[in-house]
């Protein structure tokens, strides 16, 4: 269905998409587990070229709107329909841009978590962290020798540890506020995945390193190790442009 009105000079193409392809799960013309019609029939559909069209279709699989993953083509994703619309409605503000400067303000905010997680950790808390890393390592290795369907757990697993950090920090204040950036922290942490693909070494690393300066109580060490880590994340989000 080609001809639909092209957006005007201040909304940007993937925005004119994004927001067709919202219009459509509002009316129900998209459901829940619904495959998305291809590249071409949605560029026909909305009058623009296929550029925007794969920029839209990337921005709603970070925020959880999309499933791309199951490798025959891209599904509408099998949630409540208060909780897609939600989504959706994140999808509409959500960039690049947008991402690049909240990894800017994740560096910020874990740097200063794992300093705080450096000086009021428990035990408790270390066990925690290091039976995660443990996992992680042990799942990297599964995922090596060919079990590829163990990589969504495994990136929710190095994920974890980074939440398992803000919890040592035992500042109700900061897990506060990064409970309240849920939305964009998710948006960052798939495009972190989609930018860097599987969990990397370097990734496993990177969080041992954080640790052991959290388990020795360093905590400028633990601040720098983050930072470090953050940041190498924040640049494969800009080299991926």
């Amino acid at each position: 269905m080609a001809g639909r009105a092209l957006p005007d000079s201040s909304e940007r193409y993937y925005e004119y998409v994004i927001d067709q392809i919202k219009a459509m799960i509002m009316r129900g013309d998209l459901k829940c587990g619904d495959r998305l019609p291809s590249e071409r029939e949605l560029a026909l559909r909305f009058n623009v070229s296929r550029v925007p069209i794969r920029e839209a279709i990337k921005i709603l699989e970070y925020t959880g709107v999309l499933d791309c993953s199951q490798g025959s083509g891209t599904y509408v994703k099998n949630l409540p329909a208060e909780e897609l619309l939600t989504k959706t409605s994140t999808s509409s503000v959500v960039t690049r841009h947008t991402v690049e400067q909240f990894l800017a303000v994740r560096i910020e905010l874990e740097g200063f978590a794992a300093y705080l997680a450096a000086k009021n950790r428990t035990q408790e808390d270390l066990d925690a962290m290091r039976r995660t890393l443990q996992e992680v390592k042990y799942m990297r290795a599964r995922v090596n020798s060919g079990e590829e369907d163990l990589m969504s757990e495994l990136r929710e697993k190095s994920q974890a540890i980074h939440y398992q950090i803000i919890l040592a920090a035992h500042n109700e204040v900061l897990q506060g506020i990064y409970d309240n950036l849920h939305n964009l922290l998710e948006v960052s942490r798939q495009m972190t995945v989609h930018s860097g693909g599987a969990v990397s070494n370097n990734s496993i690393l990177a969080h041992q390193a954080i640790f052991d300066k959290i388990e020795r109580g360093d905590a400028a060490g633990a601040r720098e190790m983050m930072s470090l880590h953050l940041t190498d994340i924040k640049l494969s989000v800009e080299k991926s442009e």
